[in-house]
């Protein structure tokens, strides 16, 4: 009977090494495809040698500073930016950078928090521009802007949003179910291979049809490829972005700080989007003196669908150099 426990617990050992180390293979088959274009470009970036990790940025233009941040997802970076900056540059020091877990940034392997976020706008606006800057930010990024311009409001000249998730997305949480998820996905194989399906390059396309563009036909090949690319670099590092999503850790309550910020907010959002006009009064019952545009016709990505139309309201919000 014993030899008999004993060959049944060898044989689902051996099977659950040989299944362990497939997706093991399997793993390192997806990121090497993923990555091995090289499509992201490090010839004219610059590496901000932060206390979390090295931080990719570049410089271009002339005028008064511009930090551009890019949303806060799988496979986001400062590509998100690049129909922009060669307009912006024209009128203003513009900065892009690349987040921590995101584009050719380093991706430490901690738990992300919005206050990481927070220290590090901070941080590169007195390290690196020396300068009160313009902020535009995308998304999830918002929150941790608000929250840096909240504590260090000499550091920013106006704030500049696009889609800003709500007010009470921002405020959720972890919860039991989001620190099991979090267990699961720190996994090393099996962990790894989820967060690989589901950041696959057919998935990201259909992010791009359903979330980013309102227009199917207007995203390239291309431009998945990049996301798709910075969603594989890191190796296993760089699923902690979306692990750090999962289990709520970037998210911030940001009342206190959109209440006290006494500097011009201007939120461009698409009415494409669901409740955007009631997340727009979130906001702007916390502090009245938000302006919020509406665009029609574009998704959560309208810098990358019509970069011209962006670029009208940017030039408006943009002071010209003194």
């Amino acid at each position: 009977m014993k030899n008999k426990k004993l060959t049944i617990f060898l044989t689902l050992s051996a099977l659950l090494s040989s299944s362990l180390g497939t997706l093991f293979a399997i793993n390192k088959i997806i990121e090497k495809l993923a990555t091995s274009k090289e499509l992201l470009d490090h010839r004219k970036k610059e590496t901000y040698h932060w206390r979390f990790g090295d931080i990719s940025y570049s410089v271009s233009g002339e005028g008064k500073p511009l930090l551009l941040i890019h949303d806060l997802t799988p496979g986001s970076s400062s590509i998100e930016w690049a129909y922009l900056v060669p307009e912006l540059s024209k009128t203003n020091t513009v900065y892009l950078i690349d987040l921590p877990g995101c584009g050719l940034s380093e991706h430490p392997s901690i738990i992300y928090t919005s206050y990481m976020y927070t220290q590090l706008v901070n941080d590169f606006i007195h390290d690196i521009i020396k300068k009160r800057a313009f902020v535009i930010a995308t998304g999830n990024s918002a929150a941790f802007v608000i929250e840096a311009c909240g504590i260090n409001e000499n550091a920013f000249e106006d704030l500049i949003l696009i889609n800003p998730e709500s007010i009470r997305t921002f405020r959720k949480a972890p919860s039991k179910r989001t620190k099991s998820a979090v267990f699961i996905l720190k996994l090393k194989i099996i962990g790894t291979f989820i967060y690989n399906m589901l950041t696959t390059r057919k998935l990201i396309e259909k992010t791009f049809e359903d979330d980013y563009f309102y227009d199917k036909e207007k995203f390239s090949d291309a431009l998945v490829d990049y996301y798709y690319e910075s969603a594989h670099l890191g190796g296993l590092s760089a699923k902690n972005l979306h692990i750090s999503q999962v289990g709520r850790y970037i998210n911030a309550n940001i009342i206190r700080s959109l209440k006290s910020i006494n500097k011009n907010i201007h939120i461009l959002c698409s009415a494409e989007l669901p409740d955007m006009h009631k997340k727009m009064k979130e906001y702007q019952y916390y502090n009245p003196a938000i302006e919020v545009e509406y665009l029609d016709y574009v998704k959560r990505l309208p810098q990358l669908e019509t970069p011209n139309e962006i670029l009208k309201y940017l030039q408006l919000y943009l002071s010209p150099e003194e």
